[in-house]
């Protein structure tokens, strides 16, 4: 008798166990699932992450011109600010929640940010407001008829004009699709700073036709399939 007591005894308290470990269980995965992310990042390209390494390549080709002629001292800049183009670009022509029109807006005033930093580190060791001076007395004298010679604002205006080159020729990749406008704009860009410098960086236009050639294939080959 003593023995079917505690049989039984112990066979509902498995059953309890049981009950409450597949309750907790039920719990713990609806736990779970209210703590999933509500906007999961996929870190993804569509196109494919080697078209990203060539467009990279071709912007860069033309940067590095442009620094080969040492227009202005600290063109150095150039090579992070180019990167920040290159990231906008993407990050602006993947997202479709903005309109074009308020995106551009945007990444000319980041533009503008980034290149008065830029410069005002390179120039005035960080001292913005000694730039923002600078560039004051720049444009009162360029509007009374003088000239401009402050080797800053020709650094803030290279360094804003490489990151909107930058940051276009990924829209023009991955939102429009226009690459032929990206190549040539480039190419423009490419060639005047060529026609100023030694025969010997012809490498850079070498290498520039070539990935911007495999760019196209690899471009076709996307739109193709």
């Amino acid at each position: 008798m003593q023995d079917t007591v505690r049989d039984a005894a112990v066979e509902r308290l498995s059953k309890l166990i049981t009950d409450s470990r597949d309750g907790g269980g039920a719990d713990n995965n609806k736990d779970a699932q209210s703590h999933k992310p509500a906007f999961p990042f996929h870190l993804s390209l569509e196109e494919g992450w080697f078209s990203l390494v060539l467009l990279t390549i071709v912007v860069y080709s033309t940067i590095w011109s442009v620094q080969a002629v040492n227009w202005v001292d600290h063109l150095n800049v150039l090579t992070l600010t180019t990167l920040l183009g290159l990231i906008t670009g993407v990050v602006a022509a993947k997202q479709h929640r903005f309109p074009p029109l308020a995106v551009h807006v945007v990444v000319v005033l980041l533009a503008l940010l980034i290149a008065f930093w830029q410069t005002a580190g390179a120039f005035d060791g960080g001292n913005t407001a000694q730039l923002a001076h600078g560039m004051r007395q720049w444009f009162v004298s360029v509007i009374n008829g003088g000239t401009g010679e402050d080797d800053s604002i020709f650094l803030f205006f290279i360094t804003l004009l490489g990151f909107l080159l930058a940051y276009s020729s990924a829209w023009l990749v991955y939102r429009t699709r226009n690459l032929w406008l990206m190549i040539v704009a480039n190419a423009v860009v490419l060639l005047i700073n060529l026609s100023n410098v030694e025969d010997g960086y012809i490498v850079f236009l070498v290498v520039f036709l070539m990935a911007s050639l495999l760019l196209l294939l690899r471009m076709n080959l996307f739109e193709s399939t």
